[in-house]
């Protein structure tokens, strides 16, 4: 997946990590576009990063485990994270906006099992190494 950059720049794709300046620039462009009902957003993602509870490390690995990884770190490599975000989130947890993205994933995957199991309940047919065999979760 590709993202589209404002002002016809260069494309990138989404998630590849941008430098100090280019996260500079991503500010100061979106600073222009401020408007006071952002006060509210701006305030809420400090609560939620400064305030809210983390998930923990244990409450972590215990979602990675539902997933089908046997570490956080594992987990990290498959899905693309860089070493230390993975090691950093294996020690301290997960905040809060975080922990519910992957809450959801887990509820999705759980899901998706119980609609493979239904299906080849029907079919007979085994959609597992499918969903292995292109490194799916």
């Amino acid at each position: 997946m590709v993202e589209r950059r404002e002002g016809g720049g260069p494309r990138r794709p989404i998630g590849a990590s941008t430098s100090k300046a280019g996260n500079l620039q991503q500010l100061a462009r979106h600073s222009l576009q401020f408007r006071p009902s952002d006060v509210r957003l701006v305030l809420e993602r400090v609560h939620s990063h400064l305030v809210k509870p983390r998930m923990s490390a244990e409450e972590l690995l215990e979602v990675v485990r539902g997933l089908g990884f046997d570490s956080v770190e594992a987990f990290g490599t498959r899905i693309g994270l860089e070493q230390r975000t993975a090691e950093s989130w294996s020690r301290y947890g997960l905040s809060r906006d975080a922990a519910q993205i992957l809450l959801a994933l887990l509820g999705y995957r759980q899901r998706l099992v119980e609609a493979m199991d239904d299906f080849e309940k029907e079919t007979q047919i085994p959609l597992d190494g499918f969903f292995e065999n292109h490194k799916l979760p």
